[in-house]
Parts: structure tokens; C-alpha cells; sequence
């Protein structure tokens, strides 16, 4: 375990320094930050068993297809030889993968409309040009009528809802003919549906993005941010690299209105752990060599805790449930209760029981999807 560990640590670092670092600039020979020569050299020496370790981790990073392309990107400027498969042919194949999917993404936006809501298409593009393992989307319709319409369009067979599906009104559907499941969030968000009146704001703001040839409705970058949150420091409490270079993206390129994403998140009771995945992300920019995130005094001021306290484990980089994550579910918790928002309260009070049987679940039979 300890090797592994350390075996994901180091990749972890690697997709970090390759990712967060100036590309190469087209048609010019440049001097190579060391940082960058040092992890394009280890790359070049890796045996095919290791090699291929690397790239199975940038993909369940959700960096494959970029990886690829930055690595080809090196290659063309003549500082990188790749040890062993042909980048173009590697990223070609993985970009039909997920044009697939993008089409199957729309197939399914446009099934649902049939409700008479328009859905929105939630983490699934934050990733461009990679995808998740699945689709995600969110809608306002209601349960019967999501279902009969991915029954009735797309012949899609709902899977066995979990005791947190339940809870969070999420339902899984096997599509024939496509790989990934469709994952649509019905009228609610959150681990247990705490999230109510987040869904309505989600919609008011929502914009529309063309993807692929096809558009689509997903959220503001600031919801993107909020959604993000939810996910990683208020339910797994691990992040994926992805999450770093997405955040980083929408910070460098200015699109985040950050006294607007206090404003809404606060009134999530969410605002703690939305600077402290930002101070996170700056962290690991600052680590790298390519500086700190340009973010606002009060969203540094904010931050509950950075990257010192995180650690990469087997696989993700995992925030510490005691004390870190805990106090951030506490702070959470206390703060809905005193907005006076009930029924969100009472559900978030169910999560740390429905943590736990999914734990024993898990040292039982292996497995925790029936609860989790």
C-alpha cells in the first residue's frame, strides 16, 4: 500500500508540474524550465509496465485526452520522445471515444426536453476536451416523467437506486449502445437532496455552451465552482486533478466573479469549502513553479486550510476527514440550521449515518454501492 501510495504521489506531482506549466509555444525552441526537463527526461525513461501506469493515472485523473496532447505538443518542439506509443494515434482514438459520447450526451438532452425542461448538462463538460466516466445532467422534472422519457426515447433501463440515490432523488440509466451511464440529479443536489433551492439558482444562471458540434445548457462558472465544492469537500472528500486544472482555468482566464460566488455559496452555507478547494488549487500552482492563483484577499482569508494538509493517496488527493473535512460538514451543517432552512438540515443530518453503514458495508461485502 505504501508503494502505491508513493506511486501515486509521484504521478499526482508529475501531471501537476506538466499541466500547470506554460506549454510549449508553437514553432519555437525555447529553454525548458527545469522542472518541466526533469519530468519530460523521468517520462522518456520509463519502462513500458510504468509508461502505461502513467497514462492509465491521467486517465483516472480525467486528464487523458490533454495529457496526450501536451505530451504531443512536447514531442513537436523536439523536447520530448515519447518512450513507447505514438501520442497522435493515442489521442485520435480517445477523441472518437468522446465525440461518441457527446453525441449520446445530446441524444439524451434532447430525450429529456420531451418533459417539458430543458436539462442541464452538470461536471460532465467541465473536463473539456475530456470526459467523465459518465454523463451527468440535472433536471426539474419529475421523477416519473424522467424516467418514461429515457424509457421511452432511448429504450434506457434505470439500475437499482442506492439508499443515497434515494435520498438525493439520482437516478443511474444503462443506455444500449453506450458505455458510460447517464447519472440525472431530479429536482435536487446534494449527497441527500439537501439541496433544494440551490437547483432553482443553478437554472436562473445557467448559460449555453457549444461543444463538439452540439449545445448544450450547463452552469455559470460560478455554479461550476459550487458544484465542484459540493463534490469533493462536502461528499468524497478527495480531488481529482482535473478538479485543480478545471479551477485553474476559470481563475486564469478571469471568468469567476468571486464577490458573486461568495454572495451564492454562502447562502449554500458552503462558502468555507469553496475557498479552501481555491486556496488548494493556488497551492499546488505555487508548488509547481507557476504561481499562485490571482484570487481575492477575502477568498484567501477565507480558506479553512491549503495544500499542507492534503496527501495524495492510492489514487486521488484526499482531504483529511478528522479534523478537516469534519469541521467543514459541521460549519455546514450549523449554518443551514440558522438560515432557518429545515428540511436541508434534517437531511444533511443524515449524512454521517449513511457514511458509516456505507463503511461497514464496505469491510463487509467489499463493496459500498448499495448504500453510498
Amino acid at each position: 500500500m505504501i508503494k502505491e501510495q508513493g506511486n501515486a504521489a509521484a504521478m499526482f506531482e508529475m501531471l501537476a508540474t506538466l499541466h500547470l506549466q506554460a506549454p510549449p509555444s508553437p514553432g519555437r525552441r525555447e529553454e525548458l524550465d527545469p522542472r518541466v526537463a526533469q519530468l519530460l527526461s523521468g517520462l522518456q525513461s520509463m519502462s513500458r509496465e510504468q509508461w502505461s501506469e502513467f497514462l492509465r493515472f491521467a486517465e483516472l485523473q480525467r486528464v487523458y485526452l490533454r495529457t496526450l496532447q501536451l505530451l504531443h505538443e512536447w514531442s513537436a518542439s523536439g523536447a520530448f520522445v515519447p518512450p513507447f506509443d505514438d501520442l497522435r494515434e493515442l489521442a485520435q482514438a480517445e477523441q472518437r471515444q468522446v465525440e461518441d459520447a457527446l453525441s449520446s450526451l445530446n441524444r439524451v438532452v434532447r430525450a429529456l426536453e420531451l418533459t417539458g425542461h430543458t436539462p442541464l448538462a452538470i461536471k460532465t463538460l467541465d473536463h473539456w476536451p475530456d470526459i467523465g466516466s459518465d454523463l451527468d445532467l440535472f433536471i426539474s422534472a419529475s421523477e416519473r416523467d424522467t424516467v418514461r422519457a429515457m424509457q421511452s426515447e432511448l429504450q434506457a433501463g434505470p439500475q437499482p437506486q442506492s439508499w443515497g440515490d434515494k435520498l438525493a432523488h439520482k437516478w443511474n440509466f444503462r443506455v444500449p449502445g453506450l458505455s458510460r451511464l447517464v447519472e440525472i440529479h431530479v429536482g435536487c443536489l446534494g449527497q441527500t437532496g439537501e439541496q433544494d433551492e440551490l437547483p432553482a439558482f443553478l437554472e436562473e444562471t445557467s448559460v449555453t455552451r457549444d461543444v463538439g458540434g452540439f449545445r448544450f445548457r450547463v452552469p455559470a462558472p460560478e455554479e461550476q465552482v459550487t458544484l465542484a465544492t459540493l463534490q469533493r469537500m462536502y461528499r468524497h472528500f478527495y480531488i481529482r486533478f482535473t478538479d485543480l486544472l478545471n479551477l485553474t482555468a476559470l481563475v486564469r482566464s478571469g471568468q469567476l466573479d468571486f464577490t458573486r460566488l461568495r454572495a451564492s455559496t454562502q447562502r449554500w452555507s458552503i462558502w468555507p469549502g469553496v475557498a479552501t478547494l481555491l486556496k488548494i488549487t493556488s497551492d499546488y500552482n505555487q508548488r509547481t513553479g507557476a504561481g499562485p492563483l490571482p484570487l481575492p484577499t477575502f477568498v484567501v482569508d477565507s480558506a479553512r486550510f491549503g495544500a499542507d494538509v492534503t496527501f495524495v493517496g492510492k489514487q486521488f488527493l484526499r482531504v483529511p476527514m478528522l479534523p478537516h473535512g469534519s469541521q467543514l460538514f459541521l460549519q455546514q451543517l450549523i449554518g443551514t440550521g440558522a438560515a432557518r432552512h429545515f428540511r436541508s438540515a434534517a437531511r444533511l443530518s443524515l449524512l454521517p449515518a449513511l457514511a458509516a453503514a456505507a463503511f461497514v458495508n464496505l469491510r463487509i461485502t467489499g463493496d459500498d454501492k448499495g448504500i453510498w
